[in-house]
């Protein structure tokens, strides 16, 4: 009888002509957690996706249980025994956890009609085949559930196919620490039954406590695999990331932090961050490093008014401010590039030039109707100066690569006449040489007395672009950093920071 429940071996896959995951091999044994690790952008999402049915492999092979396995599609995946809970939750808020248990699959019927009964005897041996069946009840609605208890329901939704593997995609991002400890007890009674399960972290203290296994990949290879009591978190850190790798680098200012702050916060709350305290001096760019689900994302959108702040205090060059919406954040100087583009920050069927005039549009009006002549030679000027590649400002900006979106996105933001600029992922998914024209464009923009906070997923970008550097974990800052250091130091820290005494 094989030992493993999965086995891919050799998976390639290409998109665009770029490409992405290289002869990768990786293999989960029956019965056993299996983390799969990996910086951003180092292909685990692709590869589980093959896996899961969502990607069509260009080459390469799958067997389940030591017998190739042939599918394309998710539904094909789950019929071979593959099932995948994504960080994005799928619940229906206003049905009970039975009809979401139930929802994707072929519920039980009796005739026509849908036997609700059944369904939830049914979706309670599953909550009992997970240990959790005292907690949550089949006809409890998903609406009020906490976080917690949701990924649990989502974990039984994903079992009701009687799946032998389980894939989870950064399943704790979201969860208190006490929750955090209920879904490990899950996945342990599934272990106990003889599911495999795939487990995705960024989170790397998390895999040793409960993985049995690990497989590395770094920029679409295969780099080992490993039980877990045969590595250290410092060792796989360090082959995480791959120094020599690097496409370039800024010299790091020192002495920016003197006189008053641009902008600083004091004690800052939402719902999702706690404490927060930083700041950001005239011409310096300020980095936040953190993992998915650490609030960094959720800081920036507090500051441009987006969520609601609900305790702390707020300065800009000195003066006490209230930021409650985009258009005082506007008001008050603050600009904002958000993590995605193409949702976000641009209106995809609007010319380059409209969308490069959003954030000023009344200030182009006269009596009622947009100054075209103005707008136009305002477009120009950015698409010179950001060397945009367009056929001009009246070219859609859906055509444009992403590269150039997210440049527009940039002048955009530019055009506001903002001295604060707030930045999340400003190079996700984009090219190496757009990458440095925009990185430029933003260190341009820091030089002429203006601040920036910058939010990357990259943690090279963080380490050779910013001068100063906020640890930020679970909604709080942990750490404040000026020294230089590598990657690799930067990701330790971020993974072990407890605090700021």
């Amino acid at each position: 009888m094989d030992e493993y429940a999965i086995e891919a071996e050799n998976i390639n896959i290409s998109f665009n002509g770029v490409r992405v995951l290289y002869d990768v091999d990786f293999k989960v044994k029956k019965g056993e957690i299996h983390a799969l690790a990996g910086t951003n952008g180092a292909g685990k999402s692709t590869l589980v996706k093959i896996i899961n049915g969502v990607y069509k492999r260009d080459s390469g092979s799958i067997s389940i249980d030591g017998k190739p396995a042939v599918y394309d599609s998710p539904e094909g995946a789950r019929e071979t025994g593959i099932a995948m809970v994504f960080q994005d939750l799928s619940l229906i808020p206003t049905m009970t956890v039975a009809e979401n248990v139930f929802l994707n699959a072929n519920p039980y019927r009796k005739g026509f009609f849908i036997d609700d009964k059944k369904n939830a005897e049914k979706t309670k041996e599953l909550l009992q085949l997970i240990g959790v069946d005292a907690e949550i009840r089949p006809w409890e609605p998903v609406e009020g559930m906490s976080i917690g208890k949701q990924q649990i329901v989502e974990i039984a939704k994903a079992l009701s196919a009687s799946p032998k593997i389980l894939i989870l995609d950064e399943p704790t991002a979201s969860l208190s620490n006490n929750e955090i400890e209920q879904l490990f007890k899950v996945l342990a009674a599934l272990k106990s039954k003889g599911i495999s399960i795939i487990y995705i972290t960024h989170y790397l203290q998390d895999i040793f406590k409960i993985c049995d296994s690990l497989t590395l990949i770094r920029d679409g290879r295969t780099i080992f695999r490993h039980e877990t009591d045969q590595i250290g978190i410092s060792d796989l850190i360090n082959s995480m990331t791959d120094t020599e790798s690097k496409t370039f680098s800024w010299n790091r200012r020192q002495g920016i932090r003197t006189g008053v702050p641009l902008l600083e916060i004091k004690q800052l709350n939402t719902k999702r961050v706690e404490n927060i305290s930083l700041s950001v001096y005239p011409g310096e760019i300020v980095g936040i490093a953190g993992l998915l689900g650490s609030g960094r994302t959720e800081l920036l959108r507090a500051l441009f008014g987006i969520d609601k702040i609900t305790g702390g205090e707020m300065f800009i060059d000195g003066k006490k401010v209230s930021v409650s919406s985009t258009t005082e954040a506007i008001s008050r100087g603050i600009a904002m590039i958000p993590e995605n583009r193409r949702e976000q920050g641009l209106i995809l069927d609007f010319p380059v030039g409209e969308n490069m005039i959003l954030s000023i549009f009344n200030r182009l009006k006269n009596f009622l109707v947009i100054n075209d002549q103005k707008a136009t030679e305002l477009a120009n000027g950015y698409i010179k100066a950001l060397s945009v590649k367009t056929r001009g400002p009246k070219q859609i900006v859906r055509y444009l690569s992403g590269g150039n979106q997210q440049k527009v996105v940039v002048a955009k933001s530019l055009a506001s006449d903002s001295k604060i600029l707030l930045l999340d992922d400003p190079t996700f998914g984009v090219d190496v040489h757009a990458k440095q024209e925009i990185m430029k464009i933003i260190r341009d923009y820091a030089e002429k007395g203006n601040g920036v906070l910058l939010v990357s997923s990259e943690f090279n970008e963080i380490v050779n672009f910013c001068d100063s550097i906020y640890i930020m974990k679970k909604g709080q800052v942990t750490d404040f950093l000026t020294n230089r250091m590598s990657e690799d130091d930067l990701l330790y820290k971020v993974q072990t920071s407890g605090g700021i005494s």
